[in-house]
């Protein structure tokens, strides 16, 4: 039964690639009527299958909603005061010394620690559209690049939640985690830029949106203003992981809560859209009316918003069969070392779409099998959190809403989005495992 309905999964992938291609049906309807039959044919009842979906769009919205929203603002109003032009005039000299790739696989990582990789794409709206004005290949690989990095550093450097999630569940070391997950997220992480760069220039990408033109006078403070309330928002989700660490200094009481309240969504949106209009010091009706520009910005984020809470509605469904637990235990009693922590984190991401599900699932499964996998040991133990880490990255498609926010964002349609995001996580996931094998022998 689980195969079987990893199959129905397999014709639901096909069937949302061809209704993107056909641009016929909005994604929205097209998810929602995928994840019904979906559940239909895994033999979820009306009730179960109303109430997973319900509750998984619920929890989508309520995670990404608001830093959506809060992201759209910002770049709207950093777009027409025209600091996301001072913000694009940075970024180019910043590429033109550094690199634009390298650039933005240092920005994807480092946002990879915030506690939802989601909220931090979303909350990085603005710097993404001026590293795409900026960046070689336009917007659509800014935005897949950062968003590939973002995984990297999501799954393999502490403390971001999946990391942290695995050492407590495996009793791993946190510096020797630390120790072979920067190099490894490193390496992942210009694995993924390659894909984007090579895959990029083999698929027809949507061309770039028009630049924003500069004010005649430039304005220091635009910089700032396009600039520090998306630090101010990822700064936010950082902090919130750090809330998440289950051991001292933050174990509990006031201090943890706190840690964990900061980055909720409507902090994010207090921060992120309160500083930039301080910044550009612009409270007009034209500007924050329901008809000026937070009311258009509202109005095009909405529609990507009702997507990704589809998104989460599917993923919900999926995880009530229990298809992907079913099936990633059958390789528990195979001795292949690192690749069984890997592979099981890899099917139960790829079969129910949520990485730190298939972070949390694959590290209760593994724990017992330590010992048999020749991995119970402090470099073991690392190595095996890690490799849960990696097999989590891949692979992201129809059934994670980050694909689909991804995909939205760069206005790739689903089968664009299956070669440069699904891929991509895969190269990722697989470049990640080649190398904290040699250095797991190494130490």
């Amino acid at each position: 039964m689980p195969f079987l309905q990893a199959f129905y999964l397999l014709a639901a992938v096909a069937a949302l690639s061809l209704l993107g291609a056909s641009r016929r049906l909005h994604p929205l309807l097209a998810l929602s009527g995928v994840a019904l039959a979906f559940g239909y044919a895994a033999g979820m009842g009306t009730a179960q299958l109303g109430r997973a979906f319900g509750n998984g769009f619920a929890q989508a919205v309520n995670t990404t909603g608001l830093a959506i929203i809060a992201g759209a603002i910002v770049a709207t109003i950093a777009e027409r005061t025209g600091a996301g032009a001072r913000l694009a005039a940075w970024a180019t000299g910043w590429a033109r010394r550094r690199g634009a790739p390298p650039a933005m696989t240092l920005v994807g990582l480092v946002s990879g620690l915030a506690s939802s990789p989601s909220a931090a794409f979303a909350a990085l709206a603005a710097w993404r559209e001026a590293a795409g004005w900026s960046a070689r290949g336009g917007a659509v690989v800014a935005a897949v690049g950062l968003a590939l990095a973002l995984v990297a550093g999501h799954g393999l450097i502490l403390p971001a939640p999946g990391p942290i999630a695995g050492v407590a569940i495996l009793e791993a070391s946190p510096m020797r985690v630390l120790a072979l997950g920067l190099p490894t997220a490193l390496v992942a992480a210009a694995a993924g830029a390659a894909w984007v760069a090579l895959a990029g220039r083999r698929i027809a990408l949507p061309d770039d949106l028009p630049r924003p033109i500069a004010p005649p006078v430039p304005r220091p403070r635009h910089l700032a203003a396009a600039l520090l309330p998306v630090v101010a928002m990822l700064g936010l989700l950082i902090v919130q992981t750090l809330g998440q660490i289950a051991s001292e200094p933050f174990g509990g009481g006031p201090a943890r809560e706190l840690l964990i309240g900061v980055g909720r969504p409507v902090m994010l949106l207090a921060a992120g859209v309160g500083l930039c209009l301080i910044l550009t010091w612009r409270w007009d009706a034209v500007v924050v009316a329901e008809d000026g520009w937070v009311g258009q910005a509202i109005l095009r984020a909405a529609g990507l918003l009702l997507i990704v809470g589809a998104a989460g509605g599917f993923e919900k469904v999926l995880q009530e069969t229990g298809m992907a637990e079913l099936i990633a235990e059958r390789l528990l009693t195979w001795h292949g070392g690192l690749l069984v922590p890997f592979l099981v984190a890899a099917i139960m991401k790829t079969l129910q779409g949520s990485t730190l599900v298939a972070v949390i699932t694959a590290a209760g499964m593994v724990v017992p099998a330590l010992d048999m996998l020749g991995l119970d040991s402090e470099t073991g133990r690392a190595a095996a959190t890690l490799a849960i880490g990696a097999g989590a990255m891949a692979v992201s498609h129809v059934n994670d809403g980050y694909f689909w926010l991804v995909a939205g964002t760069a206005r790739l349609r689903v089968g664009g989005g299956l070669v440069l995001i699904s891929l991509g996580t895969l190269v990722q996931a697989l470049a990640a495992i080649a190398t904290l094998a040699v250095l797991a022998a190494i130490v």
